[in-house]
């Protein structure tokens, strides 16, 4: 039996400008036409079919047959997808935030795939597809996904969500397995030794679960908020390894060298100052300098420094989508 990738819905963005990899998984026969190409493969186990790069725009349509049985997926769009990874502050719902819900506006341009989280309660789930933002369903939208999307969103370049976070995450547990486990990345007395720590934490686990499930999504860029998790001495003082590791491995393992990521800089936390939260902020600020294709956003002047969930997210986003514009 062949299958294909729950990601492929009609009503997509897919990414302009870069390869169109389509992909799923099983064994069979599978034929797929699209922008007036048709392509056919037999196909084993996990499987890709790809087209060349598509400007901006559409509607396209996508015509497949999985061993004959055919699927349309319609209303194609091709514009620039952001990846909204990392813990609670990406997580963060607009509705929490300190946007009054009297503005929340929609957008026919901005739309919204979730990646299935181990814990459950998210709004959005991978069956509902892409969602696209109204009035009614922006509170729950990541406000940072949110501001970003609404600023750089027009006719001409739809913009695609895909919301691939988990609260309470540890850096290990979104780099491969293989990855996390090298002997450079030991360190005792992790937080994830604590007994409180959630399951999804072992190494490797997150991207197991919620990354591999959408890779070699063609994508624009990378918005990473995460570090609260590791704020430990002994992680902080390999943060940035860590941090190099994952883009590594995920440039690979998406298909793309030069995938973008915007890393978003802790913001000051009056409650965890000390070596380890300025550590990770050292360590979040090298990465934009040190890293190619990679530039770090600071946000500490601009967020509360009492709540580790700063409800400011508005200015903060705007930095972000200056850097992607």
């Amino acid at each position: 039996m062949v299958t294909l990738n729950s990601i492929f819905r009609s009503n997509m963005v897919m990414q302009a400008n870069k390869p169109v990899r389509i992909f799923g998984n099983g064994s069979g026969m599978v034929e797929i036409t699209f922008n007036g190409e048709t392509k056919k493969a037999e196909v084993n186990e996990k499987w890709l079919i790809e087209f060349n790069p598509v400007s901006y725009g559409g509607p396209y349509d996508i015509e497949i047959f999985l061993d004959g049985c055919y699927t349309l997926i319609k209303n194609v769009y091709f514009g620039d997808v952001y990846l909204l990874g990392g813990q609670s502050n990406m997580q963060f719902k607009l509705k929490d935030s300190n946007e009054k819900v009297e503005n929340y506006t929609g957008n026919d341009n901005v739309f919204l795939y979730t990646v299935d989280r181990m814990e459950k309660g998210e709004s959005f789930y991978s069956v509902d597809g892409w969602v696209k933002l109204t009035k009614d369903n922006a509170s729950d939208f990541s406000a940072i996904g949110y501001y970003v999307a609404k600023e750089l969103a027009n006719e001409e370049r739809k913009i695609g969500l895909i919301a691939c976070y988990q609260g309470a995450s540890v850096i290990q547990s979104w780099i491969p397995k293989d990855v996390a486990l090298a002997p450079e990345f030991y360190v005792e007395n992790r937080f994830i030794d604590h007994e409180w720590f959630p399951i999804w934490n072992d190494d490797g686990v997150l991207y197991e679960h919620m990354i591999e499930k959408i890779l070699p999504f063609s994508l624009s860029a990378v918005l990473w908020y995460q570090g609260e998790s590791n704020a430990s001495n002994n992680e902080a003082d390999i943060y940035i390894n860590l941090l190099e590791a994952l883009i590594n491995s995920w440039r690979k393992n998406f298909k793309d060298d030069s995938l973008r990521f915007i890393v978003i800089q802790l913001a000051d936390h009056l409650d965890r100052a000390g070596y380890a939260w300025e550590t990770i902020q050292r360590a979040q600020l090298l990465a934009g300098e040190k890293i190619p294709y990679t530039d770090c956003v600071i946000c500490r002047d601009v967020c509360d420094n009492i709540d580790i969930h700063p409800k400011e997210k508005d200015i903060l986003s705007q930095r972000i989508a200056k850097l992607l514009k």
